[in-house]
């Protein structure tokens, strides 16, 4: 069970009366070596605010006497239910009398834990619980959207597909139907497939509905008389929910060359308009992607023509007529879009052109020549005349795009409707509602955006000061801190773009222009005869990295720093999975002016074990021993404890968080030197502070 959590993080939500009792429990966890998060709650209230920021896979209860009263509490609004309901709920209760036990399961409980030293082991059955009831939702959603697609797919095949039920047609698509010769589905459901065997087919083919996976050929006849030769294959499938068979049935050929050429480009061909079918359209369009994505700086377009008032048409010139509209139109569309692109037929009254090497100024020209010539097309059948009336949508391929063809033309397709709900002959570029769009579309938006950022330089540092109590001057020291601007030059704030830049792997390029833009500040320090001394903040992903690690000791070396003037501060946590990695990069860059520092230091049992492996000589104590530090005592007797401490290890120690002036006074007479937080300075644009101040 340990092993199971072990890779994976996981958050606790712990309601109690004390925050050290959360502090306790992360640290009894971290130090087991999983990647356990704590976060703290004393009321339901406050438990609501903290899912709001943190979803928890477990919720620990411990109130003693209130703990029925919390889970009553837990579940008595429909807001209270739709946030912890799904949640296993785990209650820490020293009673072991079933008339005390049984109402709290009644109550919600998964689990009830009289005696702590039982604790953890529970507490992790419950995560390993949590974490796989929360797979097996991911996995059965997938599987939903998978077979939604596979349906959407085999609706559009030119392929013959059935499902049959206990002997019965269920569902056929366009092609199935055909090949039967019906013209609309409900005439051919519930029907028997046997009915329609002829001669000895019958005998084979009852066994061979029979069979989970196999094909043969069969005698069938079609709802016109007439008999046709087919090839069946079978396999299980699920439809509507339902366990049944899926069958593919083509017509049987003769073997010849010239057979095989007219199915080749049948395969490809639209039987109507003689453009390419959706099948090769969509070949084509992921060999695309997978080229895009493979070679840096490719690009491309996807964009859907739909003609719009088909329904006057069809009044106005019949169905024959609209068919023969279709044929020209789409050749015409063919003829203009030339070598720049292909085309395909998509829906009934709709188009695709797949454009390669294509920018959004190149696709834009083709789009406004298309709905040039539409607006001047005029088809002519006897002496009726009518035009047509268009709407067109378009989607610019990159990197960032998905490889999936199905969800790049559905966004064509809601482009090209919002283009339709705007008026007649217009078109709009898909753009992502980051209100509305799915997770994919968000996180793939928002890595677009940050690659624009570093690209149109819309990043740039915040500097908070570092000061020291003790009269130490001879060094200015700043915190960096990374924002954004957007698009509309607004700023961001790292919570808004740093997770989704982890996500999508970016956080290495946003790392190295941090440490690029640090850099340049501390040479134009020197140069002006100033030594400002900047930590930096790193990534996980970044720090794993050598790649990483021989880039920054090649720019160290380029410009040797005088001394110690830049620092990389690493995460307690994530340092005591990196001991290798920090103590190499560490030797590395200590003669070229870089150090190592341990922030979120002090939290655990024994927290200067790290620094005996990492041999560091500076660390941030952990913002968590700072909260509401003029109140809570045993904050401040932690604090005092550690700095003691490190100054017998002669370890340099910062504190941060230092919001008001009775935390200022209380950390004073415990000999801290270093300092910072809001009280001092908020975080500005500018290396600006006036350290005599101190």
């Amino acid at each position: 069970m340990f092993e199971r959590v072990k890779e994976r993080p996981f958050t606790v939500l712990y309601l109690s009366s004390a925050v050290n009792d959360s502090i306790a429990l992360r640290g009894q966890l971290r130090n087991q070596g999983l990647q356990a998060n704590v976060v703290h709650a004393d009321s339901t209230e406050s438990a609501l605010q903290q899912m709001t920021k943190t979803s928890a896979d477990v919720i620990l209860i411990d109130f003693g006497g209130r703990s029925t009263a919390t889970l009553e509490a837990l579940s008595d609004t429909e807001l209270a239910r739709a946030v912890f309901g799904d949640v296993p709920k785990l209650v820490l209760a020293d009673v072991d009398e079933d008339n005390q036990v049984l109402p709290l399961y009644k109550l919600g409980a998964t689990a009830v834990v009289v005696k702590e030293s039982r604790l953890i082991p529970v507490l992790l059955r419950e995560v390993v619980a949590s974490l796989s009831e929360q797979s097996g939702k991911l996995c059965k959603k997938k599987l939903e959207n998978a077979e939604q697609r596979c349906q959407k797919l085999i609706d559009g095949s030119g392929e013959a597909v059935a499902y049959i039920l206990d002997g019965v047609h269920i569902y056929a698509n366009r092609a199935y139907l055909d090949l039967m010769g019906f013209a609309e589905l409900g005439d051919l459901m519930e029907e028997p497939l046997l009915d329609r065997a002829v001669g000895e087919s019958a005998a084979r083919l009852k066994n061979f509905l029979k069979e989970d996976q196999s094909t043969d050929e069969f005698e069938l006849s079609t709802e016109g008389g007439d008999r046709v030769k087919v090839i069946i294959s079978s396999l299980r499938a699920s439809f509507a929910g339902e366990e049944c068979l899926q069958l593919h049935v083509s017509r049987k050929q003769q073997n010849s060359a010239e057979v095989e050429e007219q199915l080749e480009f049948l395969a490809r061909r639209d039987l109507l308009t003689g453009l390419y079918n959706r099948n090769y359209f969509f070949d084509q369009l992921h060999e695309r992607i997978e080229l895009i994505k493979a070679h840096e700086g490719e690009s491309g377009a996807l964009l859907m023509v739909d003609i719009t008032n088909s329904d006057a048409l069809k009044k106005m010139v019949g169905t024959t007529g609209i068919d023969s509209l279709l044929t020209e139109f789409g050749k015409e569309i063919e003829a203009l879009v030339g070598g720049k692109g292909l085309v395909a037929r998509h829906g009934a009254y709709s188009f695709l052109v797949l454009m390669g090497k294509a920018d959004h100024a190149q696709a834009e020209v083709v789009v406004n020549s298309l709905l040039g010539y539409a607006k001047d097309y005029i088809f002519s059948m006897g002496s009726t005349s009518v035009t047509v009336n268009i709407a067109m949508g378009f989607v610019l391929l990159d990197s960032n795009s998905p490889v999936n063809g199905m969800e790049l033309v559905d966004r064509a397709e809601r482009a090209t409707n919002k283009a339709a709900e705007k008026g007649i002959n217009l078109f709009e570029l898909y753009q992502a509602n980051l209100k509305t769009a799915s997770d994919a579309e968000q996180e793939e938006t928002w890595a677009r955006r940050i690659k624009d950022a570093l690209k149109e330089n819309r990043f740039f540092l915040a500097f908070q000061p570092i000061v020291s109590l003790q009269g130490h001057r001879d060094t200015n020291r700043f915190e960096v801190f990374l924002r954004m601007i957007d698009e509309e030059g607004n700023p961001l704030q790292p919570m808004e773009f740093l997770g989704r830049a982890e996500r999508g792997d970016l956080m290495q390029s946003i790392d190295r222009w941090v440490i690029l833009s640090a850099i340049k500040e501390i040479n134009a320090a020197l140069k002006r005869g100033e030594r400002i001394k900047l930590y930096v903040r790193m990534s996980e992903q970044s720090l794993r990295d050598d790649e990483f690690a021989q880039w920054l000791v090649s720019r160290l070396t380029s410009i040797r720093l005088p001394d110690e003037l830049l620092v990389i501060q690493v995460r307690a946590d994530t340092a005591g999975y990196l001991l290798k990695h920090l103590e190499n990069l560490r030797d590395a860059i200590a003669p070229l002016g870089g150090a190592l520092l341990i922030d979120g230091f002090g939290e655990g049992a024994e927290p200067f074990r790290l620094l005996d492996h990492l041999k560091t000589k500076s660390v941030k104590i952990s913002r968590a021993l700072l909260e509401n530090f003029s109140q809570e005592g045993l904050h401040q007797a932690a604090v005092a404890k550690l700095l003691n401490d490190a100054n017998g290890r002669e370890v340099e120690v910062i504190v941060p968080n230092v919001e008001d002036p009775a935390t200022l006074q209380l950390l004073w007479p415990m000999g801290v030197d270093l300092v910072q937080g809001d009280f001092i300075q908020s975080p500005r644009n500018s290396l600006e502070f006036d350290f005599t101040q101190f």
